[in-house]
C-alpha cells in the first residue's frame, strides 16, 4: 500500500476578506509526480503557502506523511519540510554548487569543512543521477539546467518530504527539458515526491503520474496518466492549430519594418534577421545569449559590430517605433504607486501635447480605455487589469514593432490565452511582432515565421507550413515511442 506523503482536506483560506483556497482537497503519495494545472492563478500562491509554510486556515486540516501539521483550529509556527525550486531563488551565486548543497543547509553543524570530500560526495550524487557538472564551479558560472539540478540534489541531502517545482519548461530548451525529466522521474522511483506546477501540455503529460486541475481556488478534476494529454489539450487548453490561425490581413510582403544585421555585443554573438510590416516572428535560441543584452541594444546601448535599423531611427521619438513587453510584465513594466491614468500615458507624449500639463486629458484617455474612471493605484488592481493596462499602454504607444519577452513563462492557462488575444490585436493593427520564446510550441499558432540560432552561429527559418510538416512528424514519431513503452511494460 503506498504512503501517502499530502493530503489536504476541506482547505479554506481568506485574504483581504476573499477565500483564495475554497474547500480545496489534494492527495499525493511517495514516489509520485503530481501536476498541477492553474487554469487561473487564483489561490496558487496561497496553496503552496500551506505546503511550505502552514499559512494559517480559515477551515481544513492539512496532513504530511501522515502527520496532522495544520488545522483551522490551531496555527503552527513551524514550517514543513518541503522545498520549492522557483528558477534558482535558493542558492546563492558566489559558492559553489557544494556549498549550496551540503553547507548552506538547516542542520549543518561542521565546524571544519573539508571541500575535497564534499566535492567527492557530490560527484557520485551526480554520477547517480547519469550528469555531469563541476562542482568547484560557482553558481553563477552554471547553465539553468545545472542550477535547477543542484537545487533538486540540494533537497534530497535535506531528506525534503516533498519537492515543488513550478514551471521550469519555461525556461528551458526541450533537451535540457528531456534531462530534467530524467532527474525528477529518477528520485520518483526512489521514493520522493514531487508537485510540478506547470500549464503546458507536453510536459505535464511526459513526467507526470496524476495531474489535477485548479480553476477559482479548489480541484475541479484529477486525470490520471493516460487522460492526461487527451483532455487537457481537448477540454481545458487550446486545441493545437497551426494553419487555420489567421496570417494577419495587415502584413505586408517585403516591406521591412526593423533589421538587425551581424550584432556583436557581450554575450550576442553574430545575430542576424529581419522583420517585415505586420509579421508575427517567433525566435527561438539555442545557443544560450543573454536577451538582457539586446534589450539593452533596443534601449541605445552602442554595438561592438554590425547594425540595428528601423525606419526614422536617429529621429526625435524613433524610439518610441520599438516597443518592448517584458518578462512578468505586471511587475516589471507598471508603476504599482502611480495612477492608472498615469501609467497608462507614459509612452503617449510624442502624441499629445500638454500631456503631463493637464491631468484631465490623461483621465480622458484612461476612461475611454477602461471604460469607467479608475480611481486606485495600479497596485490596488487585479492581476487581469494589470495585463490590460500593459497591453493597451502598448497599443497608444502605436509602435512598429514589438518585441515580447518570454510572455508565457509562469503565468495560468487563462493568461497564456489572454496574451494571444492581445498580440493578435496587434498584428490585426499592422504592428510587427517578435516573440522571444525557450519552447517553439508556445506561440507557434500565430508565427509567420520560426527562427531558431544554433550553436556556432548556426541559423534556421521556418514558414508556418515547414514547421507544421516537422511538428506533425515529431508528434507521430513521440506516440509511437509511448506506446512501445506502454506495450513494453505491460509485457
Amino acid at each position: 500500500m503506498k504512503r501517502e506523503v499530502l493530503r489536504m482536506e476541506r482547505v479554506t483560506c481568506i485574504k483581504n476578506g476573499r477565500e483564495v483556497l475554497n474547500n480545496f482537497n489534494f492527495q499525493m503519495f511517495e514516489g509520485e509526480v503530481m501536476g498541477l494545472v492553474p487554469l487561473d492563478s487564483y489561490g496558487l500562491n496561497e496553496f503552496v503557502d500551506c505546503v511550505q509554510n502552514n499559512r494559517q486556515l480559515f477551515y481544513g486540516r492539512v496532513y504530511i506523511c501522515e502527520k496532522l501539521v495544520n488545522t483551522y483550529a490551531v496555527c503552527p509556527r513551524a514550517k514543513n519540510n518541503v522545498y520549492s525550486i522557483f528558477k534558482d531563488e535558493n542558492l546563492v551565486n558566489n559558492l559553489s554548487a557544494a556549498d549550496n548543497i551540503f553547507i548552506i543547509r538547516e542542520g549543518f553543524k561542521g565546524h571544519l569543512i573539508n571541500e575535497r570530500i564534499l566535492n567527492k560526495q557530490l560527484e557520485r550524487l551526480f554520477k547517480e543521477i547519469g550528469i555531469e557538472i563541476n562542482t568547484r564551479k560557482k553558481v553563477v558560472e552554471l547553465t539553468i539546467l545545472e542550477k535547477y539540478i543542484v537545487e533538486i540534489v540540494k533537497a534530497i541531502v535535506a531528506k525534503t518530504d516533498i519537492i515543488i517545482v513550478r514551471d521550469l519548461a519555461s525556461s528551458l530548451h526541450s533537451e535540457d527539458m528531456e534531462k530534467l525529466k530524467k532527474v525528477i522521474r529518477y528520485y520518483a522511483e526512489h521514493g520522493m515526491s514531487f508537485i510540478y506546477i506547470s500549464a503546458r501540455m507536453e510536459a505535464l503529460s511526459q513526467m507526470c503520474d496524476r495531474v489535477s486541475l485548479m480553476s477559482h481556488g479548489r480541484i475541479i478534476k484529477v486525470l490520471e496518466h493516460e487522460k492526461i494529454a487527451e483532455n487537457l489539450e481537448k477540454h481545458y487548453f487550446f486545441p493545437y492549430q497551426l494553419l487555420e490561425n489567421n496570417i494577419s490581413s495587415a502584413k505586408e510582403e517585403g516591406q521591412k519594418v526593423f533589421i538587425c544585421e551581424d550584432v556583436c555585443y557581450n554575450s550576442i554573438q553574430h545575430v542576424s534577421f529581419d522583420v517585415e510590416k505586420g509579421e508575427c516572428l517567433l525566435v527561438h535560441n539555442y545557443n544560450n545569449f543573454e536577451w538582457e543584452d539586446f534589450i539593452a541594444v533596443l534601449l541605445g546601448a552602442k554595438v561592438n559590430k554590425g547594425r540595428i535599423w528601423w525606419e526614422h531611427k536617429g529621429e526625435r521619438n524613433s524610439e518610441r517605433e520599438v516597443a518592448l513587453i517584458l518578462e512578468n510584465p505586471t511587475e516589471t513594466m507598471l508603476f504599482p504607486e502611480m495612477s492608472y491614468e498615469d501609467n497608462l500615458c507614459l509612452n503617449l507624449d510624442h502624441r499629445i501635447h500638454y500631456l503631463w500639463g493637464k491631468r484631465s486629458k490623461r483621465k480622458s484617455i484612461a476612461k475611454e480605455i477602461a471604460g469607467e474612471d479608475v480611481a486606485c493605484k495600479v497596485k490596488d488592481l487585479s492581476l487581469r487589469e494589470k495585463y490590460e493596462l500593459v497591453y493597451h499602454k502598448i497599443i497608444l504607444q502605436k509602435p512598429e514593432i514589438i518585441f515580447c519577452f518570454f510572455p508565457y513563462r509562469n503565468v495560468d492557462v487563462k493568461t497564456r490565452q489572454y496574451t494571444n488575444s492581445f498580440l493578435k490585436k496587434y498584428l490585426s493593427k499592422g504592428i510587427a511582432v517578435v516573440i522571444i520564446t525557450l519552447d517553439m510550441m508556445d506561440s507557434i499558432a500565430l508565427a509567420d515565421r520560426i527562427l531558431l540560432f544554433g550553436k556556432d552561429r548556426g541559423r534556421m527559418i521556418f514558414d508556418r507550413e515547414e514547421f507544421e510538416k516537422i511538428a506533425v512528424r515529431n508528434r507521430e514519431s513521440d506516440s509511437a515511442e509511448s506506446t512501445k513503452k506502454e506495450e513494453d511494460t505491460t509485457e
